[in-house]
């Protein structure tokens, strides 16, 4: 008679783990949750993964497309770089829109990009008459302003975060400083982040570029869509142009 079976104790040991699996019983509640019986966890990175993902984190992001070394110094060379094929940021001879206006205006009127409709001149729709209404509303002629977008043509909805990354900030920053207008009437909440404002503040807490007074609201097509809004641009315009 054989006193013992041809069971192994590895078998043996697997066979409890059923057992208690089974029976529900596959934690030891004590003041947190342990499992006992686990299904086996992933196999840990090896060192060599670990590694490659360090390096990925400490990658280095990519080189901006224009820096502020690329742009012409002049306002009309500046002009026809804008329109041109090296503007890293144009779209189709037929789809970019100059700015309007001559340098020292009274103020710059800056909006996110052209008007959908927009093919020989800025602003040429219904966001334009409103810029008009609003520079008459202040007493300055719409055609002694000086009018620019941030992109040169049309674009549906663009990442301005990711843009002004590639250097699009660059190409504003510059846009202002060559034209030299007394004022600039950012119309866009996203415009102040493309010229360095702090990002965690109000985009209408942003008052000065390169010492010209500077004031910041909603771009046109929202100010068009919100009463309200419009209602409180009228207010702050008569604060800016009070203070003068």
């Amino acid at each position: 008679m054989r006193n013992h079976d041809d069971i192994n104790l590895a078998e043996k040991f697997a066979a409890a783990q059923d057992w208690w699996r089974g029976a529900g019983v596959d934690y030891d509640f004590t003041d947190e949750a342990m499992p006992l019986l686990a299904d086996e966890e992933e196999a840990a990175p090896t060192p060599l993964v670990k590694q490659a993902a360090a390096e990925d984190k400490a990658e280095e992001p990519p080189a901006p497309k224009l820096s502020a070394t690329d742009l012409p110094d002049e306002l009309p060379a500046f002009r026809e770089w804008w329109m041109g094929a090296d503007n890293p940021f144009s779209a189709p001879a037929s789809s970019c829109i100059p700015p309007r206006g001559e340098a020292g205006a009274p103020v710059m009127v800056v909006v996110p990009m052209p008007e959908a409709g927009d093919s020989d001149m800025l602003l040429s729709g219904v966001q334009g008459l409103l810029v008009g209404n609003i520079l008459r509303a202040i007493g300055i002629d719409p055609d002694a302003a000086y009018l620019a977008s941030a992109l040169p043509a049309h674009m549906p909805l663009p990442d301005f975060e990711a843009l002004g990354r590639e250097g699009l900030g660059a190409a504003l920053t510059q846009h202002i400083q060559l034209a030299q207008p007394q004022r600039v009437l950012l119309l866009g909440s996203k415009l102040p982040g493309l010229l360095g404002h702090d990002p965690s503040s109000p985009p209408e807490s942003l008052t000065d570029i390169g010492g010209t007074k500077t004031l910041a609201t909603f771009a046109p097509d929202r100010l068009l869509d919100h009463a309200r809004q419009r209602a409180r641009l009228w207010k702050r315009l008569l604060q800016w142009t009070n203070a003068a």
